[in-house]
């Protein structure tokens, strides 16, 4: 039996707490036997989600971890109230149960917010790690020596697992039963709970939201958008901000974790993506209109970023992308 610990922290996600239940008793339910126990854990004995559901659950201090720890995200809806709740002594305790539970081999997984309790205990030092897409910069602040990526939905660096935003959770727990369990448990669990891969959040990107935080970056990402079709450099894009290579790039860095020729890509794919959902246009008619170099350029990067063919994105298609895709490797438990 694998055991497996929920720490849940209050304001936690309701969603991604219950995700977490409802596969694991699948898993169990589709091999006939209880392979996976799955304990709630938290800094005290019950705990209040988001939306006023509570949980029982088995206090950290008498916790000691077990082979796997999920932690759903924090409800942090902005840069300011996720500072606040990282302040907070529940969070330094699940910090430090972390920390404690990671020196002893146990794997340590996390989505949306919950990423930066690992960011903020050193956990995701030296690491590749991704969190909800609108709160990149803001991990990569707090976390400093982490190597944060704010495209892909679930990445593993070593026994560190993230997963972006909250309905990612699902993504999340797919992943770490693919590594526990197999490739064929994972088709299965997809297949009875409908769920599609999404392999990428690219697709769910709002560089003007991003933006926002910064009046250059603004300015350079609403030229971008009326002037798709037109190539450009980062020579170019800095002149026409009137200011050197180097400070746009840590202006759009700070702004929005991307390069000024990846914020271009990020602009191109959002219009394609669009196109594609509610249009017939023709795919090399697309890849003109946004400025790629061929249709096959923007196949590959429309393929790379949502996991699905731009025909699988045509109106009235359904991907048929399954979890089975997921990156990591099939193991044994320990």
């Amino acid at each position: 039996m694998i055991g497996i610990d929920a720490l849940v922290l209050d304001g936690a996600s309701a969603s991604a707490v219950g995700t977490t239940v409802d596969v694991l008793s699948a898993a169990n339910r589709i091999l006939g036997t209880p392979t996976f126990d799955l304990r709630f854990v938290s800094p005290g004995t019950e705990v209040v989600l988001r939306g006023g559901l509570t949980a029982t659950a088995q206090p950290l201090t008498r916790a000691a971890p077990r082979e796997v720890v999920v932690v759903p995200g924090l409800g942090a809806a902005d840069p300011e109230e996720l500072a606040s709740r990282l302040a907070a002594p529940d969070v330094e305790l699940a910090g430090r149960w972390l920390t404690t539970a990671h020196g002893h081999g146990t794997t340590v997984a996390a989505s949306c917010t919950a990423v930066f309790v690992l960011g903020a205990c050193g956990l995701l030092d030296e690491r590749r790690c991704v969190t909800t897409w609108w709160l990149g910069s803001e991990l990569a602040r707090i976390a400093p020596n982490a190597r944060v990526v704010i495209e892909e939905m679930v990445v593993r660096d070593g026994p560190i697992w993230t997963a972006g935003s909250a309905f990612a959770h699902i993504d999340l727990m797919l992943a770490l039963l693919r590594f526990l369990g197999g490739a064929a448990l994972t088709d299965e669990l997809a297949s009875r709970l409908v769920i599609d891969e999404r392999s990428s959040q690219a697709a769910f990107l709002i560089p003007s939201h991003l933006s926002a935080r910064d009046e250059t970056v603004a300015a350079l990402e609403s030229f971008v958008r009326t002037h798709l079709d037109q190539p450009h450099t980062l020579a170019s894009l800095a002149q026409w901000c009137r200011v050197s290579p180097r400070t746009l790039a840590r202006r759009t860095d700070r702004a929005v974790g991307l390069s000024p020729m990846q914020l271009v890509q990020r602009v191109r794919l959002e219009h394609a993506l669009h196109l594609l959902r509610t249009t017939d246009l023709p795919l090399g008619h697309i890849a003109a209109s946004v400025g790629a170099a061929d249709p096959a350029t923007l196949h590959r990067l429309v393929k790379r970023h949502t996991g699905r063919s731009p025909g699988a994105l045509r109106p009235g298609t359904r991907g048929h992308a399954r979890a089975n895709s997921i990156v990591g490797p099939a193991a044994s438990t320990r």
